[in-house]
């Protein structure tokens, strides 16, 4: 952090917080908010102010177990390397108007006139690296209420081991400030659990960071009696793997239960290694809560419009671009992606600073031809394109949809949303895929045609060709960038040129190159099954199906599968005789009338 300080084409924004983000890659405008330091750049770090304050309030960093004075750095390695004031303690602000800092400061550092100011920056590119919180065990029962002052979380025991942190290093008993004699660390705190409030996925960290910890624990106090209570360790790589191993090896026992706090530090579980329903019971000194770790990536998201996963981190792109978000020009590093320890953190940086780069090795960024077009004719400026879009492309202006092509990828979902038939994608629009619809079905019989994804269907359907791999030759393949640009009025023409069977295809839920717009295609084909019900035709004629770039063999089966279902003249017929009138979309003139 300091060479960062002190880099010449870095600029380090303290006590800032980003407020409103605007705009497209290579033209982000971001608002700042910069609340006041109090002191200026003329603070030598000389001390004398901080010996001259007498207010003293709770210290967040060291997990609130100690006290730091108004006027204080927030750690040890903090850059700038000068004091800040805290003018929600500091009496200055208060009817007694202190100036003893003020006083005392030979370099007239201490400045009270300053004041919140906004800027706006522009920039090209946006990388989010806003870490994470630890996971709050309060109210937890039996665990984080405070019948029990020596259980501790492992928060507090890091702060506690620290030389800088409120014990110097010495490791206590909060209650009566001796040495423990025996320590309990209790895994998922929290973690991997259904119930409310608690976090449903595997934090990643508390394993090693226990493992870690209980080494440093042996080798300060040999004869500490240390036992972990997990739900599986989970450690992975050599080293991790090695350190397990090694503290194993040191005495460290591991009791896969998931022990009660009954009654101070009294632990009562079942240990699998005597008997699964023996229940045993023993006292320790000192508990540790092994907390996982919570997304802060909410308020992120909505500031720079990307979307989050089921768990609240922020979503990746796909899994080829491990940092990149789906707004283009915006990337992420750490664990606002997802769980991460420092080697992943270090790794995803690089990976994020390296996709970065890339846009500034020329003035201009290439866009892709396949976006999202709108006939202000027809358009009312509804707003439902933009809530369906996952990419915040679309805005309403003057009350029609503005199309931000930078934003834009082209997959079409838009499309499917609007009801006045006042959106098209260019080179994919309906007028193009019906022209070839009616080509491929200039004689139906026993056709099967086959919407597929430009990423995964088109491509699993290629590898099926170059495999040499033998389908039937019925099968006519009509492209689209998603699967979620095949509109219901699409399908609706295809059974009125007389098609028998219709194979719609996409990616698998999960590794859709357009986040979860695939969801938006199961739902609109299961509806679209509905109405073939209601209308008295098969609804196996229609199916929707994933298939990957990998997967030649799974597409070859679905075309088989679908050749197996016989459809006779007279269903065809009646099925053409149903769509002979495809429902048209509303019309902007027609609504007006």
């Amino acid at each position: 952090m300091v060479d960062v300080g002190r880099h010449p084409n870095i600029e380090l924004l303290t006590l800032s917080e980003v407020v409103e983000v605007n705009g497209y890659l290579g033209n982000f405008e971001v608002t700042l908010r910069k609340h006041p330091r109090y002191v200026t750049e003329d603070c030598t770090f000389c001390g004398d102010c901080l010996e001259r304050c007498h207010i003293f309030t709770e210290d967040e960093f060291n997990e609130n177990r100690a006290l730091r004075k108004a006027i204080y750095t927030p750690f040890l390695q903090s850059v700038p390397r000068q004091y800040v004031i805290d003018d929600k303690v500091c009496i200055h602000f208060s009817e007694e108007a202190c100036q003893r800092c003020v006083e005392d400061c030979k370099k007239h550092a201490i400045d009270f006139s300053q004041v919140v100011e906004e800027e706006t920056v522009h920039v090209g590119t946006i990388i989010a690296a806003t870490g994470i919180k630890p996971y709050d065990p309060t109210g937890l029962y039996g665990y984080g209420d405070s019948r029990f002052p020596d259980v501790i979380t492992s928060m507090e025991l890091e702060r506690m081991m620290s030389p800088e942190g409120p014990t110097k290093g010495e490791i206590i008993r909060p209650s009566t400030g001796q040495a423990p004699s025996s320590v309990a660390f209790i895994q998922c705190v929290g973690s991997r659990s259904e119930k409310e409030g608690q976090l449903a996925y595997c934090s990643k960290l508390c394993c090693p960071n226990t493992v870690k910890n209980t080494l440093l624990l042996k080798e300060r106090f040999p004869e500490l009696e240390t036992y972990v209570f997990h739900n599986g360790i989970r450690t992975s790589g050599k080293r991790q793997e090695r350190m397990f191993r090694e503290a194993r090896k040191d005495g460290v026992v591991f009791v896969n239960s998931f022990p009660k706090i009954t009654q101070g530090q009294v632990l009562t579980f079942f240990d699998p290694l005597v008997d699964q329903q023996l229940l045993m019971r023993k006292d320790f000194d000192l508990v540790v809560l092994a907390i996982g770790i919570v997304p802060t990536s909410k308020e992120m998201s909505q500031l720079l419009g990307v979307p989050l996963d089921k768990r609240g981190f922020i979503k990746e792109e796909n899994q080829l671009s491990p940092t990149s978000t789906p707004t283009n020009g915006i990337y992420f590093a750490g664990a606002v992606g997802s769980p991460s320890d420092i080697k992943q953190c270090i790794e995803q940086a690089g990976n994020a600073a390296m996709q970065v780069s890339k846009h500034f090795q020329r003035d201009t960024a290439e866009l892709s031809p396949i976006i999202a077009r709108v006939d202000l004719e027809e358009c009312t400026g509804c707003g439902k394109c933009s809530k369906e879009c996952l990419f915040g492309a679309i805005r309403i202006q003057d009350k029609v949809a503005v199309i931000t092509e930078a934003a834009c990828r082209g997959c079409g979902n838009c499309v499917n949303s609007c009801e006045f038939d006042a959106i098209s994608i260019s080179n994919y629009d309906e007028k193009q895929l019906k022209a070839q619809l009616k080509a491929a079905l200039q004689e139906p019989e026993d056709k099967i045609i086959v919407f597929a994804c430009h990423w995964c269907s088109y491509a699993g359907a290629d590898f099926a060709g170059t495999s040499r791999l033998q389908y039937s030759p019925n099968v006519r393949i009509i492209r689209t960038m998603c699967s979620c640009g095949v509109t219901a009025d699409l399908v609706r023409y295809t059974f009125a040129l007389g098609a028998p069977k219709v194979i719609v295809s996409g990616c698998h839920p999960g590794d859709c190159h357009y986040l979860d717009n695939n969801m938006f295609t199961k739902k609109r084909v299961m509806k679209l099954k509905e109405g073939l019900v209601s209308k008295g035709i098969n609804p196996e004629r229609l199916m929707l199906e994933w298939v990957s770039a990998s997967e030649g063999q799974r597409f070859v089966e679905t075309v088989q599968k679908m050749e197996q279902l016989r459809v006779d003249e007279d269903e065809i017929k009646m099925t053409k005789m149903i769509f002979s009138e495809p429902g048209k979309r509303k019309s902007r003139k027609r609504v007006q009338k």
